[in-house]
């Protein structure tokens, strides 16, 4: 068996609701496909999502990326050798973790279906259900958001995510509005995506703390060394997420103490071998992961990878989109998404949607 060719789109998926951060609000998530074929009749899809200008390159890098470097390293290589093929990809073109995830993902959805295996098998076997989900409070007034919270918790939520990182007065006027929407047995998972000074992240968050209620803070410094810093300024455990790109980022971000989970978002990283070198680094050094669940393609790849992953235990937010390239969406099984069943990936690609999302400007 070996790789005949490669093709690639470019989709904008619509949110179910639309996403704000410190980065801004965008309604749309824009993602790069793949689908690797074989001399033998078999496809494989992969997916990566791209968020230029905030942090990755902008999906015509991306393109440029798969077409010019990486997918004529693998044409002609045996699908099912994954690692060697990403040796090639990586001394065809260094770094590019964003294309070689898709690349990756559709490799490893190639290779379940020649052995007749789903990848969390491939993986080395299922040690969890999948992705464990917290729940999410919606970004909005703070009334809005105290309405939010109440719905999430209604629905059985012990932790739900809310992004800061924008104003610390506005944050601290919303969080003060949440927590008083909730009982003392739910907490928050505080998400600042980088958006504070090392100073506004330690004061703002002290002020949190007093509020109560604090879970845990996702990464709202931007370096190592600050997230170090914070960690010894305030008493929650701190998440980091922007950070983690690398194997190398997770050696340092626990030989720093600069964090006590690491937020594994697989379309950063280059695919499921690099994330799992991650968690690897991190079960040594008594850290948890958690397991982003983006949509569709990656949504498979990740819900596989973390039912692979016995460190994966602390929650990730779901990501509801209003449309989807798979023929069956993949939706949570109460606080969890499985891995789908069948092999590889597991799941089946609507080439009319795909076509239907496709971007018109290229």
């Amino acid at each position: 068996m070996r790789i005949r060719n490669t093709s690639v789109w470019v989709v904008d998926i619509p949110r179910a609701h639309a996403l704000t951060t410190a980065y801004g609000t965008h309604a749309v998530a824009t993602n790069v496909v793949v689908s690797v074929e074989t001399d033998d009749g078999l496809a494989g899809w992969g997916q990566t999502t791209v968020a230029a200008p905030w942090y990755g390159p902008p999906f015509e890098v991306v393109v440029a990326e798969i077409q010019h470097y990486l997918a004529p390293a693998i044409v002609g290589e045996d699908p099912r050798n994954v690692a060697r093929c990403l040796a090639r990809m990586d001394a065809a073109l260094p770094g590019a973790l964003f294309a070689k995830t898709a690349l990756e993902f559709a490799l490893w959805d190639v290779c379940g279906k020649a052995l007749r295996a789903p990848v969390h098998t491939l993986l080395g076997g299922r040690v969890r259900e999948g992705i464990v989900l917290h729940g999410t409070v919606h970004f909005g007034t703070p009334d809005e958001m105290a309405e939010s919270a109440r719905e999430g918790a209604a629905a059985g939520w012990k932790l739900m995510k809310m992004k800061i990182g924008l104003d610390p007065r506005d944050d601290l006027r919303r969080y003060r509005a949440v927590r008083a929407a909730v009982g003392d047995d739910v907490r928050f998972q505080l998400d600042g995506n980088t958006g504070y000074t090392l100073g506004d992240a330690i004061q703002t968050i002290r002020e949190m703390e007093r509020i109560g209620g604090v879970g845990i803070i996702e990464q709202p410094v931007k370096t190592i060394a600050e997230m170090a810093k914070l960690v010894r300024a305030i008493k929650s455990p701190v998440q980091a997420d922007e950070a983690v790109l690398t194997p190398r980022d997770a050696y340092e971000i626990a030989a720093a103490g600069a964090a006590h989970v690491l937020h594994l978002k697989l379309h950063k990283l280059g695919g499921l071998l690099r994330a799992r070198e991650i968690a690897t680094i991190s079960a040594g050094a008594g850290l948890t992961v958690s397991v982003a669940p983006y949509s569709d393609l990656e949504l498979a790849g990740a819900a596989h990878f973390a039912a692979a992953t016995a460190n994966a235990s602390w929650g990730a937010g779901f990501t509801l989109m209003s449309a989807s390239i798979l023929k069956a969406p993949i939706r949570p099984v109460g606080q969890c998404v499985p891995p789908p069943a069948g092999d590889g990936l597991g799941v089946e690609v609507d080439l009319d949607m795909l076509r239907e999302l496709r971007r018109r400007d290229l």
